[in-house]
């Protein structure tokens, strides 16, 4: 058997442990939630982005859409126990990852964002849709 059809064949765990990994990597988001707004300025700052906003909107935005990245990991985790039973929602999460590409892209056009932001941003989105379409394939 080549090298391969032996890692083609061990596509089911591999699944269940790239649902692992990026579960890891989003429920770190949950971090943002209670982080203070000084070190989200001391981060922005570092990042090259300018000034951050004392805003209560966008302070609202950052922590909103770092719980749901946590709670996005959360599930992914909980699809990663049993890839056959929720294979239509590990579906789901690979065509979503794609499309959040081509809105990610837009977004950051839109807001000028750098472009290794645009680039790192889209990049992780759309391979992580690739590898789940290539991992669920038969």
């Amino acid at each position: 058997m080549s090298t391969w059809q032996k890692i083609t064949s061990q596509k089911p765990r591999l699944l269940a442990w790239f649902l692992r990994f990026e579960a890891a990597v989003e429920t770190l988001a949950f971090v943002a939630v209670v982080m203070p707004h000084a070190w989200m300025a001391i981060a922005h700052r570092w990042l090259g982005l300018g000034e951050l906003p004392d805003a209560p909107l966008l302070d609202y935005m950052i922590r909103s859409v770092s719980f749901l990245y946590g709670l996005h990991g959360v599930l992914l985790w909980i699809l990663a126990t049993d890839t056959v039973r929720f294979r239509p929602l590990i579906i789901y999460a690979a065509v979503s990852y794609l499309a959040s590409a081509v809105v990610f892209t837009l977004i950051d056009l839109r807001n000028e964002m750098p472009w290794w932001w645009t680039a790192s941003e889209v990049g992780s989105v759309l391979c992580y849709g690739l590898l789940l379409g290539w991992l669920l394939r038969d």
